[in-house]
């Protein structure tokens, strides 16, 4: 049965109106665009005491434009850590770029020669470990064994005010853990994984 020139308008202002609402349906249905941690600007977080959430005090993220360049990262490791004894200092990585800017940390002497240049793993993590000397190492994350069976690992300070962490002239006074702030200590508790690599880049 044909329809009149009305009929018709009415029938086709029906059609856009119903068009118009689905596309907004689906639009509003759509799942938000996620962008994966190998591409995003994402920075360890920094947590802090027990309960603060995540990313409450974000580390600032090291751009990748940014000047100089901080190498290490292995490519293929979706996390890492890269240790730079001679400057005293270390920095985090993701997906084979740094994640953080250098952090402080104080290492044996060179004459120790703890932790050798090279790529290491992750093995433990131990909220509470104890040192040569009987000291209370918090947040320990072991990535060597000395041939004396002595574990080598990140954590929290000791022995010394915190201000002095990464000061070259306190290099050797750990007996070859690296000692980091009480915020680093957290950092790298939460971000480093059993099997991670830790790769030392300088004796």
């Amino acid at each position: 049965m044909a329809r009149g020139p009305r009929a018709v308008r009415a029938v086709a202002a029906v059609v856009v109106a119903a068009t118009a609402l689905l596309a907004a349906a689906t639009t509003a249905a759509a799942p938000e665009t996620f962008t994966s941690p190998a591409d995003a600007d994402t920075a360890a977080c920094r947590i802090g005491p027990v309960g603060e959430p995540c990313g409450s005090n974000p580390v600032q993220l090291r751009q990748g434009n940014a000047e100089p360049e901080l190498p290490g990262c292995p490519a293929d490791a979706a996390r890492a850590a890269v240790v730079d004894k001679a400057a005293q200092r270390f920095w985090l990585c993701e997906h084979g770029r740094p994640s953080t800017e250098q952090l402080p940390m104080t290492s044996g002497s060179e004459a120790y020669g703890l932790p050798p240049v090279g790529t290491y793993q992750v093995f433990a993590k131990d909220a509470v470990a104890w040192g040569l000397g009987g000291e209370r190492l918090q947040r320990f994350v072991a990535f060597y064994t000395t041939s004396r069976g002595n574990r080598i690992a990140f954590h929290q300070f000791v022995n010394q005010p915190e201000h002095t962490v990464g000061d070259l002239a306190r290099r050797g006074e750990s007996s070859g853990c690296l000692r980091v702030t009480t915020d680093d200590s957290w950092l790298v508790w939460n971000f480093l994984q059993i099997g991670d690599p830790v790769v030392v880049i300088t004796p």
